[in-house]
């Protein structure tokens, strides 16, 4: 059942407590495991092995006792037979010494493994043993060699001081350690062979459960190396193998390696099993090197246990391993008619209404309608210029359904931060500025303005798209990187091909119907800002009325053919720039304007990964002298709610207006902790329209009053087209940015 909650009844926020509680344990310490000690092993084996073999083997047994050991390394690091083969009491006693074949796949190691034994009267093999049962390097394989190497050299002998020398197949201790195949190495010897050791010690991997059967890759026929299987066997694998398909019990375990022994001779020996009642792996073993994973309500994934790679000695961060991002994390059957996301969005954009000035453009988007008079759409012009002659920004509500908006965003983040990067440079083109893909670091927008931005590009993803058609007469689709347009503001769109990409087809689509809404809307806009303008500066119009004539009030399609408006789709996403200090921090895009008429922006809910933040304007900062760059939100998208966009002043409006309308600094700041990693970033999607004009339309700027050092002046107006002007615009930051410092 699941309930409202307001929290702790103090009123104060509590992080989430974690802690362990302790949890009886069935594992029994009055075994064998009492017994350990080391003198080479890791963990206690020496001494487990002496007393065991203390109780099974009878004193008056003739010959020697024999040990394999697999991966026997140098014979002394980690080595759980060193304290059999080496006893000196032992020494040239062939009653009741040991004696060994030893198998070692280092060279270098075997060298050392050579020395120690050889003299010692053991045999070591170098080779690399197969888990495949077939290969000649298989234990049993390599084995039989010896056995019929030993046979050989001992055919002068008697008959019964042969056998003193030669490996029987019911050898005493099988010992592999081998880091990766060992369960097919001991599935060879138990299923595909003669040979029935004794006592079986054989290494599992520690960090998995208790009640997880994991049995590694089976090997192949041409590998040889194991370096395809590094996985471990886990011990229930292993207790599967040897208790239920064949005869052996458990009867110990230590943190890495199991002992199992034939179950005849356990059930003999009355001593053995007084000493070990229970041989479930419950009684014999407790894992303690695991690592387990548990979910939050929300889609968090939260590690318990052991936090670190053991073998690489790497940590394990929760934040990499997480399938959500932040923004997407959730309880979907909270209590409510459509989920807890949706009351938290329905709170966050009345919020939103209740704290900031939104100005309802519906009036200028739909003009046939009747209750739209001239009252209406004017009160809604002149609240929209005195919010843009405040700051240069404003928030505007028009009607675009959501789901066209969310499926734009959706789709956006789909392409930018989710497609694989060919699919994305599929749509490279030789001028990116204007159409295509644009990739991490190959812009900056900083030069806008002259300026370098220290050298630091910007750090976002574009996809860059113009009007449906031109009056070119190109169409979609075309992917000849524009090169046969004349006019470089009017090329065709690149989109990426289905054969690349299998969202390809539904992509375009979508982007190109958010494109004819939002174009529409925002010549609406642009319409309404004039009309405010001219009411209130008569002197404008002859500057300002072409831009009306613009809106053409058709029902379908707001853009004229030779429009140059440029629909941007933008991509951040968390990197370096997050981790470093915010004193040192760069933007993720510098600081500028923008060139066109206005901007229409709208973001997803990224807040952990960017922020959208423009220049205080003077009032602010006479509130608040400290305070330089103000965050530009927005609010979530709520059904049944018209959407909210961000409208700025670019600078060419800015210029057309005579400067009552400021084009004001803006920038794109990193967010978030920062803890995101390149495997699990945190991302921010948009989708910018960028208005422009017919490259071909006449403007006249108008004459307007300008500080200098000499005081104020009157600057001349003058006659240029559109893209003559951008042209100029470009231009002079180019020389700016080339201009050596101080000049």
């Amino acid at each position: 059942m699941t309930t409202h909650s307001d929290g702790a009844a103090s009123g104060h926020a509590q992080q989430a407590v974690i802690r362990r509680r302790p949890v009886p344990s069935r594992r029994r310490r009055d075994g064998l495991i009492q017994f350990a000690r080391d003198k080479t092993s890791q963990n206690g084996e020496d001494g487990i092995l002496e007393h065991l073999f203390s109780v099974i083997l009878s004193q008056e047994s003739q010959g020697p006792r024999w040990c394999v050991d697999v991966g026997a390394w140098d014979g002394v690091h980690l080595s759980n037979t060193n304290s059999l083969l080496t006893d000196k009491g032992a020494e040239n006693d062939n009653t009741h010494g040991w004696k060994g074949v030893l198998i070692e796949a280092d060279p270098e190691k075997f060298k050392q493994l050579q020395a120690l034994h050889e003299p010692l009267g053991n045999t070591c093999v170098s080779a690399i043993v197969s888990g495949q049962a077939s290969s000649p390097n298989s234990l049993s394989c390599l084995l039989k060699e010896q056995k019929r190497k030993q046979q050989q050299q001992e055919t002068n002998e008697s008959t019964s001081e042969a056998d003193l020398h030669v490996l029987p197949n019911n050898f005493d201790f099988l010992c592999i350690d081998i880091d990766g195949m060992d369960y097919w190495v001991l599935s060879d010897i138990l299923e595909h062979s003669d040979w029935k050791p004794k006592v079986i010690c054989v290494e599992f991997n520690p960090t998995m459960p208790s009640d997880l059967i994991y049995i590694p890759p089976t090997p192949t026929p041409n590998n040889h190396t194991n370096e395809e299987s590094r996985h471990g066997a886990s011990l229930a694998a292993l207790v599967e193998l040897a208790c239920e398909q064949h005869d052996y019990v458990l009867i110990e375990t230590t943190l890495y390696n199991a002992f199992f022994i034939e179950k005849s001779t356990y059930q003999s020996n009355v001593a053995l099993q007084l000493l070990v009642p229970d041989t479930s792996i419950e009684a014999l073993h407790e894992t303690t090197m695991g690592t387990s994973l548990y979910q939050l309500y929300d889609g968090t994934l939260k590690l318990w246990g052991c936090q670190k790679l053991l073998w690489h000695r790497i940590p394990i961060k929760e934040s990499v391993i997480q399938m959500l991002s932040p923004q997407e994390r959730n309880f979907p059957f909270a209590p409510s008619s459509e989920g807890t996301q949706q009351v938290d969005n329905d709170t966050l954009y009345q919020t939103f209404e209740a704290n900031n000035t939104i100005i309802d453009v519906h009036s200028w988007c739909s003009p046939g309608n009747e209750t739209n008079n001239d009252s209406i759409r004017g009160q809604c012009a002149t609240a929209l210029l005195k919010q843009l002659e405040e700051d240069g920004f404003a928030y505007v509500r028009a009607p675009l359904d959501v789901p066209t908006c969310e499926s734009a965003l959706k789709f956006t983040k789909m392409f930018l931060q989710d497609a694989n990067e060919n699919v994305r440079r599929s749509c490279l083109v030789k001028d990116r500025a204007k159409r295509g893909y644009s990739p991490f670091n190959t812009e900056n927008f900083a030069s806008l303005l002259g300026l370098n931005n220290g050298g630091k590009n910007d750090l976002v993803r574009k996809f860059r798209l113009g009007p449906l058609s031109s009056a070119n007469g190109k169409k979609d689709n075309s992917n000849d990187g524009g090169t046969s347009v004349n006019n470089s503001l009017l090329q065709p769109n690149v989109w990426p091909r289905g054969e690349d990409w299998n969202q390809a087809v539904e992509f375009q689509e979508t982007i190109q119907h958010y494109y004819s809404q939002i174009a529409s809307a925002s010549n609406a806009i642009v319409s309404a800002i004039c009309h405010a303008l001219i009411q209130q500066h008569v002197e404008l119009e002859p500057s300002l009325r072409p831009l009306m004539s613009r809106w053409s009030g058709s029902d379908n399609d707001n853009t004229p053919n030779n429009d140059s408006s440029i629909l941007t789709l933008l991509g951040y996403r968390t990197g370096a720039r997050h981790r470093q200090g915010k004193k040192k921090q760069f933007p993720l895009v510098a600081a500028h304007t923008d060139v066109g008429m206005v901007t229409v922006l709208l973001f997803d809910r990224g807040q952990e990964c960017a922020t959208l933040q423009r220049r205080a304007s003077p009032n602010e900062n006479k509130k608040a002298p400290d305070t330089e760059w103000v965050d530009v939100p927005l609010p979530p998208l709520v059904e049944g709610k018209d959407p909210i966009f961000v409208v700025n002043v670019a600078d060419c409006l800015s210029e057309l207006s005579g400067g009552h309308l400021p084009s004001t600094l803006h920038r794109v700041v990193p967010s978030g902790t920062g803890e995101h990693t390149n495997k699990n970033p945190a991302t921010r999607n948009g989708c910018a329209l960028f208005v422009g004009l017919d490259p071909h339309q006449k403007l006249l700027f108008p004459s307007r009053k300008e500080e200098n050092l000499n005081g104020e002046e009157t600057k001349e107006g003058y006659s240029m087209t559109f893209e003559e002007w951008r042209k100029q615009r470009i231009a002079r930051a180019q020389s700016a940015l080339s201009s050596p410092p101080g000049s």
